[in-house]
């Protein structure tokens, strides 16, 4: 497979994993006792009711457009209504109904047979040995091998459904992770998603029988991984490491993955966010091994910055003359300037932007400069193509308080290459800044090859921002503004809403480096490259600055410009207090209870009444 093929193929997977979808939780109650599973901190033996369980279907449908619905657990499938849960999902317009499963319920035709002809379209079955004393011994149940490879193998015969399979890599069965996968390749399944252990539930519990090194493993995983290569088998790699995809990285999973763990975990955010109540699983030992701990890191920097009041910038978007500009009191957190998006730059004398407003405006092209009678206001031009280039560093001096970004792509650097002189008569309004892209086709599409040969034939000290020291060689490091966009918080009650939280952690937040920039100058001041520039372009760009004269500039670069190293969640950094509303909102109120809890907790007083109500004495019968 060559590079273009690999590449296509990525962009397969990437559409593939974006397909919108809902996780539904049917039970906590489970007829396995996994040594690694994650669910024993929640409340156990569980089943929601059914109008509860149709109410959260039917939610992924209207408030989050999915279109695959996931039925999980504990074990989702002993549900009495499981059957007619899925039927309910096909009904209210879900294209396709899966369940992760041990497989003990389809090991029964009868049942089988029901939840197919109800509409089940997936089914992903928990295998984590390769001999029933392997998988029996993880999952805590005599005879669970074999129902699972009845349940398995009924399924892949009859063809009328997807089949696949999940294993949770730990350190019992990592050394067997290849015959595991060939046996199910044996049966007739080709694809495989392998979770890595986490440090959650029994889990962690049991950390020192299931946590591994993967370096120690790593020939037998990447002999693993890479069928993955071959046209007839799937792998995707779950909770993985991104570290250690390196040379793999078409293997490092979509981080769109992190809406789903953020979702599932959207009450205890809610709770920090509104309340300052930690996340159950926030203890140091557990985050320096948590795959959503780069979420928990990116959540308290936001918040951090609102209470500290150090943002930037407040993005408000595209340009709408209807809607008056704020004035400088509205701005929140700190802005001291709007951003906006508008057609041709000279349309942004119109819209009337108050004097004490700075603007980042952002045009989709430029027709001419400003008229700085009509615009007076601070400006930063956010530069995206050649044409608008040409017209703004025309070789005119531009006024006092105009600044301008070039986003560095693939439409720019030619242009920067073969205007060198023009752009060092701009040096000390120029910044040169990397983006970051939500998904893996934009950064393929736009983002410059050899960005250390560009900087290099450049030969120019410019400005550079969001870029790791070893891919901006000899120019002058210096922080972006920090901007904040309104569509982070909920319009109606000023408070960040969740999922826009998530995602704006996978688009400015997902940063990754490779195991050897622990030898690197400046690793303690520096987060590496966002994830899908890594997708794209690999972790072999990343090269440790061990020596030599840049190694020494960008070290002392840094240190000025982080005196103190970036904290993380993982180094064990305090909890946020809570960040204020947006203004003219109202503050935070308490968070909603969890109604898997709520629902345990009317339960435990439900039993109570009854045992209370058996010990009571009762009155003698007459006569």
């Amino acid at each position: 497979m060559d590079a273009t093929e690999l590449t296509e193929r990525m962009l397969d997977r990437e559409r593939a994993a974006n397909v919108r979808k809902h996780w539904v939780r049917l039970v906590t109650a489970c007829n396995s006792r996994c040594v690694f599973c994650l669910d024993t901190d929640t409340p156990r033996n569980v089943y929601l009711l059914e109008p509860d369980v149709r109410q959260e279907i039917k939610r992924g449908r209207d408030e989050l457009n999915a279109d695959k619905i996931i039925l999980s657990g504990g074990e989702g499938s002993i549900h009495p209504k499981f059957v007619d849960f899925v039927r309910y999902a096909r009904d209210v317009g879900y294209s396709r109904v899966q369940t992760v499963t041990n497989g003990y319920m389809f090991s029964k035709r009868e049942f089988y047979v029901a939840a197919v002809e109800a509409g089940l379209g997936e089914i992903t079955f928990s295998l984590h040995g390769h001999t029933p004393e392997l998988h029996d011994r993880l999952t805590g149940t005599p005879g669970a091998f074999h129902k699972l490879m009845k349940g398995m193998m009924r399924a892949v015969r009859d063809g009328r459904i997807i089949v696949n399979v999940d294993v949770c890599i730990n350190k019992q069965n990592v050394p067997y992770i290849d015959q595991i996968v060939a046996l199910c390749l044996s049966v007739g399944v080709h694809e495989f998603d392998l979770l890595h252990v986490i440090p959650q539930g029994a889990a962690f519990q049991n950390r020192d029988e299931l946590f591994y090194d993967p370096v120690e493993h790593l020939p037998r995983l990447q002999k693993v991984f890479r069928l993955n290569r071959h046209p007839n088998v799937v792998v995707w790699t779950n909770r993985f490491p991104v570290e250690f995809l390196e040379g793999l990285e078409d293997l490092i999973q979509d981080p769109h993955k992190m809406l789903d763990e953020v979702n599932g975990r959207r009450f205890q955010v809610r709770r920090y966010l509104d309340e300052a109540v930690p996340l159950e699983c926030r203890q140091k030992e557990r985050c320096e091994h948590c795959f959503i701990e780069p979420f928990c890191t990116t959540t308290d920097r936001v918040i951090e910055r609102q209470n500290q009041a150090s943002w930037d910038i407040w993005w408000i978007g595209p340009a709408n003359e209807s809607v008056a500009p704020p004035s400088a009191s509205e701005l929140p957190f700190g802005c001291r300037s709007i951003g906006v998006e508008v057609d041709d730059l000279p349309d942004l004398e119109r819209l009337g932007v108050q004097p004490d407003i700075g603007v980042y405006v952002r045009p989709k092209r430029a027709s001419r400069l400003l008229d700085r009678a009509r615009v007076p206001n601070r400006l930063l031009l956010g530069l995206c193509d050649a044409a608008q280039l040409d017209v703004v560093l025309s070789g005119t001096p531009l006024p006092p308080g105009v600044e301008v970004e070039v986003e560095l792509n693939q439409r720019t650097a030619p242009w920067l290459l073969s205007q060198r002189e023009r752009v060092r008569a701009y040096l000390d309004v120029v910044r040169l800044h990397q983006p970051s892209h939500e998904f893996l086709k934009d950064a393929v599409a736009n983002d410059v090859r050899d960005l250390k040969r560009f900087f290099a034939e450049l030969a120019l000290p410019v400005r550079t921002s969001g870029l790791p020291a070893c891919l901006a060689p000899g120019t002058e490091l210096v922080e972006a503004p920090k901007v904040l966009d309104r569509k982070l918080f909920d319009p109606e009650t000023g408070r960040i809403a969740i999922r826009e939280l998530a995602r704006t952690h996978v688009v400015h937040g997902y940063l990754a480096k490779s195991l050897r920039c622990r030898d690197c100058r400046v690793n303690e001041r520096c987060e590496g490259a966002h994830i899908n520039f890594i997708r794209d372009q690999g972790f072999a760009e990343l090269q440790p600055l061990r020596e030599g004269a840049w190694a020494e500039n960008a070290a002392a670069q840094l240190l000025a410009l982080r005196p103190t190293p970036p904290s993380r969640v993982r180094d064990g950094q305090p909890l946020q207090p809570v960040g204020p509303s947006l203004p003219g909102f109202s503050p935070p109120q308490a968070a909603p209870v969890e109604p898997l809890i709520e629902f345990a907790q009317r339960a435990r007083e439900l039993r109570e009444r009854a045992r209370q109500e058996s010990a009571r004495p009762r009155p003698p019968i007459e006569g």
